[in-house]
Parts: structure tokens; sequence; C-alpha cells
């Protein structure tokens, strides 16, 4: 598998045919956040040229000392990669955006809600502000009010071996979607044109008794093979890091309750163990085209975290709607960005005929943390264990959530605070990408 090296040791001009950001535009990129890659494979040097034994031995002994203390941001880091300002100012206020009164999930919004397409010219009539993203620097934008982060523009990495990446793991969904012989119902539904959709890992919802591993039929098998490639499991673990660098009050709540959930329940199993999200999301295309619609059942402070991979330009098409905020991003192949997707509606514009386009997601259903909450069991199981008096405080208790969820999403400016205070590390240091190309290089 490709290793990350370091950046002046590769020609830019080499880009593969087809890849963004187009050859040319390399001095305006930075590095996204967050890139730790899991250990080579057996009998692999651990990516080539430049990489000695004792460099693979100091990486993969990092890798042992992340999976079993987990990853911290490191601070120097993060506060260099951090926008002095953000990008612009939302029109949405989350206090507005639709919570239900328990505050573990959105409101559904119902099938008749469903099914929204999106057209720029149409967009544009509509008053929506077109948001031109390289797909690499890293951007926020903010609520305007609280100045509360709203969406995450976290990047990629500004290394070809990230992008060789996304084209293998294109390749590699393509493949898997051909192999999972979808039915013509599958490809065309309520929520995406063209696109089947399966979703893996841990979940828990209305109507599922508790916690389980989503089984997927004869289909598990071939997304427990995708799950395994090295590949994906890079953008998996890229996609964790800013969730944790830019929201770190909710992430930790999310890994506290989650890491409770799993020492009570050791069967169930997250897709990918340096990351904290405990499902994913495979829309396998060709040319994913998804309608207005937001993921109610997930848990509103979180954030989901968006995957775009393809070929396509994104400056013709494929554009990321975020219909509360009136926005409307380009978002490259290989970029991550980050959403409370309970509560913003969002979709996309299509892309160009021949062109192809995926995405792969990851997500925290509320219904996991409602259920450690409740002390792992439903509200109804709850009910019949506890006195009316310990019951009725519980259920108080919920009519703040989403208050508290709101107090813990971070401004822009209490990170860089955090950030430039906070000094030594106990943990596994969570690398950016400039930091490990620089040490793997040494």
């Amino acid at each position: 598998m490709a290793l990350a090296v370091d950046k002046e040791e590769f020609d830019k001009s080499q880009n593969p045919q087809g890849a963004w950001p187009p050859a040319g535009d390399s001095q305006r990129q930075s590095e996204g956040l967050g890139s730790v890659e899991p250990p080579p494979e057996a009998g692999e040097t651990g990516g080539g040229q430049g990489q000695t034994r004792k460099n693979v031995r100091r990486r993969m002994s990092r890798m042992r000392k992340q999976l079993e203390q987990g990853r911290t941001v490191r601070k120097k880091s993060a506060r260099k990669h951090m926008p002095e300002a953000p990008l612009m100012e939302s029109v949405a206020k989350l206090v507005h955006l639709p919570v239900t009164a328990c505050g573990y999930h959105g409101v559904n919004e119902g099938k008749q809600r469903l099914g929204e397409n999106y057209i720029v010219d149409e967009l544009l009539e509509l008053g929506f502000t077109e948001v031109e993203w390289d797909g690499v620097t890293p951007q926020v934008i903010v609520e305007g009010t609280t100045k509360k982060i709203t969406v995450i523009l976290a990047g990629q990495p500004d290394d070809p071996t990230y992008r060789e990446c996304q084209t293998h793991v294109t390749e590699k969904m393509l493949k898997v979607g051909e192999a999972a012989a979808f039915e013509p119902e599958e490809l065309d539904h309520c929520r995406a044109s063209n696109s089947a959709a399966l979703n893996h890992g841990v979940f828990h919802r209305q109507g599922t008794p508790h916690p389980l591993n989503l089984s997927n039929g004869d289909r598990t098998e071939l997304l427990n093979e995708l799950c395994e490639d090295p590949d994906i499991h890079r953008m998996a673990h890229f996609a964790d890091a800013p969730f944790q660098t830019w929201s770190p009050r909710v992430y930790e709540e999310v890994k506290g309750t989650l890491n409770s959930l799993y020492a009570c329940n050791p069967s169930l199993s997250k897709p990918f163990p340096l990351s904290v999200y405990p499902c994913a999301a495979f829309n396998f295309g060709p040319q994913v085209c998804c309608k207005g619609h937001r993921d109610s059942s997930n848990y509103p402070p979180s954030w989901c975290a968006i995957q775009a991979l393809g070929n396509f330009d994104p400056r013709r098409g494929r554009h990321w709607v975020l219909k509360e905020l009136k926005l409307f991003v380009q978002f490259p192949p290989g970029s991550t960005a980050l959403i409370p997707s309970a509560l913003v509606t969002h979709g996309n514009t299509p892309i160009a005929k021949g062109e192809v386009r995926l995405s792969f997601t990851q997500f925290c259903p509320g219904g996991l943390i409602r259920w450690v909450d409740n002390g792992f069991q439903t509200q109804k199981g709850m009910e019949r264990r506890l006195s009316k008096k310990k019951f009725l405080e519980k259920m108080k208790l919920k009519k703040t959530r989403w208050e508290k969820g709101m107090n813990q999403i971070c401004t822009l400016n209490e990170l860089k605070k955090e950030y430039a205070e906070l000094r030594g590390q106990n943990q596994a240091e969570l690398d950016l990408p400039g930091e490990v190309e620089s040490r793997i290089a040494q």
C-alpha cells in the first residue's frame, strides 16, 4: 500500500489522469487535517523507497499505541492548519434546526418531503451562494449569531499517494457494486438516483430491539472485504481526524459513550479500528446524485463525515447542496467534509455524462447514545425498572440534551485558544499529514 512521502520528494506533475486538483494548482493547496494509516500488510516494506526497517517499526509502534490508547490531536499542528477566519457565516441558526424533544435524533421529515432534486441554475435563482473550494485547504462555515462551527470542509492531504488511494477505493467500490448485483429499485430510490447504498457497522434506532451489527444478507461478506481494504482504512481514519480536531467536546462524548457500549457488548464491531464512527455507508454509484434529505436517525450534535470519490469536474457538477444554509459547495473527488447531517438538508447537483461519482460516509446513530444513557436499555425498559421518581428525573434531563449538545459545539476562536494553550500529551498523538511525512522521511 502507498505511504505518505515527504512533500519535497515527489513530482506534482505526475498526477494521475483525471485526478483533482489539476496540475498547477498545488501552490495554493495545504495539507488536510489528520491522516493515519493502518500498518503495512505482511511482507510489505512500508511504502517503498526511503522506508527503512527502523522507520517501519517506529510507525507500527505508534499505530499500536493509538489502537490501545486512542488518538489525540497534535495541538501545534492543529493550530497551524486552522484558518484565521471562517470561510463565511451561515444564515441558518442551530437552535432553529429540527431536533426531537429528547435531543437524540433529528425530526423525521417523512417520505413526502424527500426527493428534492437540485440544479445549479435553479439554486442561483433561489438565492443560493456557490462556494468555491479546492478540496484540499481546510475551511469552516460558522453560524452567524453564535459563531459556532456548522460545516467543516476538511480537505485532503496534498499528497499524490492519497489521490491514488481514492482512485483505488473508487475502483474497489465499483467492483463491489457490480458483484452485489443490485436490483433496479435499489438504484433509484427516495434518497438518490442511479446509486445503490449499503450501511455497515453498529446501528440502533426505533424498530430495532437493541444495538446490533448490521447484516446485509449475501452482501455482508462483500462489505467486510471492502472495509478490510487498506486504502479504505486510510480514508476512514483520515475522516475521523477533523471530527476530533474541530469538535473535540462532541467527539469525546461520542467516543466515551460508544466505548461503554462496546465494553457492555463486545460482540459489537465498528467498521474501522482508528475511527470513532460506529457506522459507515457506501453509495456505489456509478453516478451518485443524492436528493435533498436529512439523516434524522443520526445524533444531532455529531458530525457526519462525507468523502467524495470518482472522476468528475467539481466546478461543473456534483456540488454539495446545504439547503438551510442556502449554499452549494464545490466538492472535489477525494475530499472530506462534515456536517450535522441529522439537522441540515443536503444533496447534490448532477454530474456530467460519462463522469463517475461515488461517496463514502461515516456517522453515529443517535439510538446508540440513547441506549447507553438509558442504562443499556430502551426507554420502556427503563420505565419498568426505575422508580417513578427516578424515571421522571431521567426524562427531565432529556429535555435539555439538545441545549447541552449545542453548547458542546465549538467556535473557531475557542479552538484556537485551546490548541494554543494546551501543552504535552500522554496518549499517542494524532499526526497531521505534513507531520507524518516529515518524520517518515527522516
